[in-house]
């Protein structure tokens, strides 16, 4: 029997990333998910992309996990209507094989619960995982691999949103990778310097308190640093840090099959 090809799919709030795996090799793409098109592109992309790292064609698994239920309907519904014996797994917290110790685990974040455990398959020890996508996500894995929680703060485009919306002269800006002047000679370059490193220094904050409150240094617990803006925060982050790409997806790579 052919082993299908899983094709990982997270959904964020403004984007999904699609992730495939052949011989080692991740590929990976991520689209605008206000783009009602996104399932026909994420389709196209992964079909044309398997067909050149592979000699032969599989079925493809579909395994998913989303924060948007509207984005993630859309993609099923693209998946049935057009292929009709497409395998679709909507990934839930039962499927990932980790404890949390939140007060509310139906209200965890999958992305979050999937990202500790991508990350736990890369060390034996704690860690803590730092997500910079839509918002800014820093949680902490214990030794034994339980899920204890975190801290959620808005994301760079967010708090950019925000300052030209509740103010009558700052700009709206867009990130350009550019890196910050300190002290910043003009508006743009003020803005820019406030949210980052500000985000940047909140970030090690609170990996310095998560280590306190497990009765750790920073130097003893692996972070993860992972999402979209990570290039932007990740020269600014004073603790060591190992950057990798979608973790989501290389945690749904990873889950043992249903079947």
């Amino acid at each position: 029997m052919q082993t299908p090809t899983i094709i990982a799919v997270d959904i964020g709030n403004t984007a999904a990333k699609v992730a495939f795996e052949v011989g080692g090799t991740l590929h990976e793409r991520s689209l605008p998910v206000d783009d009602h098109d996104w399932p026909d592109s994420a389709m196209q992309w992964a079909t044309k992309a398997w067909a050149t790292e592979a000699t032969e064609a599989r079925q493809m698994e579909w395994r998913v996990a989303s924060v948007r239920p509207e984005a993630q309907e859309i993609l099923t519904d693209y998946l049935f209507a057009n292929f009709s014996d497409a395998h679709v797994k909507l990934v839930t917290r039962d499927d990932i094989p980790m404890e949390t110790t939140v007060d509310e685990p139906e209200r965890l974040g999958i992305d979050r619960l999937i990202s500790g455990y991508a990350a736990s398959l890369h060390t034996s020890g704690p860690l803590i995982v730092v997500d910079a996508g839509s918002a800014i996500t820093v949680d902490f894995v214990s030794r034994q691999h339980r899920f204890e929680g975190g801290a959620i703060l808005p994301g760079l485009a967010m708090q950019f949103a925000s300052l030209a919306r509740g103010t009558a002269c700052l700009p709206l800006l867009q990130h350009s990778g550019k890196q910050p002047e300190v002290p910043a000679k003009n508006t743009e370059d003020a803005i820019l310097s406030g949210v980052l490193m500000g985000a940047a220094a909140a970030i090690d904050r609170l990996i310095v308190s998560s280590c306190d409150h497990a009765e750790l240094t920073s130097a003893d617990v692996p972070i993860f640093l992972t999402g979209g803006d990570a290039p932007f925060l990740s020269p600014h982050l004073r603790h060591n840090h190992t950057r990798m790409n979608n973790l989501v997806c290389r945690g749904l790579l990873r889950l043992r099959s249903s079947e």
